[in-house]
């Protein structure tokens, strides 16, 4: 089975025709934060602070989650907490708790 493509378009007649970007279009914008983790470093035992920019919370908590975080964290934006790091009394499980 072969399928038609329409060669003006450049793929396949099943799909709507990709949108050519011009030089003069602009860039996309997206909203950017500056987000502030605030967190007790796992290996040093000493407070930490990082600023980095996300396009929201979801985004900024997924950047996040390599950082090596001890017992505790705050992940703030424009001075106001957001949410804290917490974890099971035993050590287990870690999540994070909206304020």
């Amino acid at each position: 089975m072969t399928i038609p493509l329409d060669a003006a378009a450049g793929g396949c007649e099943c799909l709507p025709p990709r949108r050519r970007l011009e030089r003069d279009d602009p860039p996309a914008e997206r909203p950017v934060n500056a987000f502030v983790l605030r967190y007790e470093d796992r290996w040093f035992g000493i407070e930490k602070r990082v600023a980095f920019e996300a396009p929201d919370l979801a985004t900024a908590l997924a950047m996040v989650e390599h950082e090596p975080i001890g017992r505790w964290a705050e992940l703030s934006l424009d001075g106001r907490t957001l949410c804290r790091r917490g974890g099971e009394p035993d050590g287990g499980a870690r999540y994070w708790v909206v304020d």
